[in-house]
């Protein structure tokens, strides 16, 4: 396993376990709440309510494709209030409309609204697989959705309330091929895969190749650029002039200590406090991050589902609340109590069932 693969492997191990943010569902029939959890809420509005389209902004640069996707959405959207999500792939927009009046009206009723206030509102089909080429019978939370894929990019979408017959299959497989040249080797006359519905706790749409992100990014990159340029050069200047204050201001002192001996005392003080100072800032760069802590509790906890709930650090001093299906505090102890950086740790239960809070201090 490579240190990327590590790295990735531990990223998405601690992703889980701080993922207890929970994700509501819309159709037609109402919302849900949905069982699996995230790091973000998210307000999935269903296939069944959505509007989809897939159109080429080759021709527009790179900087003014949103300003231009901007443009086109009320004249694809029939809604009187629209909320929209696109996703970007090599010059190509996908997107789907919703009625955002609608949406709204059903949060406000406020029956399984996540319980936070940064809820971000997703279509349903980025939570879906989309690792397939071709044509797709997608099942949905209800109904189902023909869809045609090709590297990476969903060209067509069809929603239908039940599962499609044969008529309605062979004539979203004309449409690809009216709309779109067929793949080399592609056989149109082969039946779509059917997929079973199965939510994803990350969206796919919110993952981003560098050269994607780097392309959304470009003016406040350059921006960032050339701001941190005139702040090298006004540091530069400034630490220019401050050395030369300070060597006039040496200069000054020398003659004034060749006269008087009190000038030196005062100096011989002023430099031991100094050396006090960055004594204590020594000690203060020795304790370790908050993130390296993190690491090693998450390797000293005995149980590989335990999530936590909330992290203070403060003066050497770590309170972290974490849940288990069966928390064992002596075992807590016993594995906290191992880690050479670890002193003092102490449990106790919380209000909450499966919960116990964590008090230990840090040794630098």
């Amino acid at each position: 396993m490579t240190i990327g693969q590590t790295l990735a492997n531990a990223r998405a191990k601690l992703q889980r376990r701080f993922s207890n943010k929970s994700n509501v569902i819309q159709t037609r029939g109402g919302a849900t709440r949905l069982t699996i959890q995230s790091m973000h809420p998210h307000w999935i509005v269903g296939r069944d309510l959505c509007m989809f389209r897939c159109e080429s902004f080759e021709h527009v640069p790179a900087g003014k494709r949103r300003q231009a996707l901007a443009l086109k959405l009320p004249v694809w959207s029939p809604f009187e209030r629209t909320g929209h999500h696109s996703v970007w792939v090599r010059g190509f927009a996908m997107v789907w409309i919703w009625n955002a009046d609608e949406v709204q009206a059903e949060r406000e009723a406020g029956h399984v609204a996540p319980d936070a206030a940064d809820v971000r509102i997703l279509p349903e089909t980025v939570f879906l697989p989309n690792d397939a080429n071709g044509l797709i019978l997608q099942a949905c939370r209800e109904g189902y959705e023909l869809q045609y894929w090709r590297d990476g990019l969903l060209h067509d979408s069809y929603w239908l309330a039940e599962t499609p017959s044969e008529d309605t299959v062979n004539w979203f497989r004309e449409r690809q091929a009216v709309l779109h040249a067929a793949a080399e080797g592609e056989d149109r006359e082969v039946q779509p895969v059917e997929r079973p519905s199965q939510f994803n706790a990350v969206p796919w749409a919110g993952l981003k190749t560098p050269a994607q992100w780097l392309e959304a990014n470009e003016r406040p990159l350059v921006a960032c650029c050339l701001l941190v340029l005139v702040l090298v050069l006004a540091w530069q200047e400034t630490r220019i002039w401050k050395l030369r204050g300070l060597e006039t201001a040496a200069a000054t002192e020398l003659v004034e200590l060749q006269g008087d001996v009190t000038p030196v005392l005062e100096a011989r003080n002023e430099w031991l406090e100094l050396r006090r100072r960055n004594e204590v800032l020594g000690d203060i760069l020795l304790d370790p991050s908050q993130a390296h802590l993190m690491g090693l509790i998450d390797q000293a906890i005995p149980s590989a589902t335990a999530r936590f709930h909330s992290w203070r650090y403060q003066q050497r001093e770590l309170r972290f609340v974490i849940e288990d299906d069966e928390p064992n505090p002596i075992e807590y102890v016993r594995s906290l109590q191992a880690q050479p950086l670890f002193r003092e740790v102490k449990t106790q239960p919380t209000r909450w069932p499966n919960r116990i809070e964590v008090t230990l201090q840090v040794v630098p």
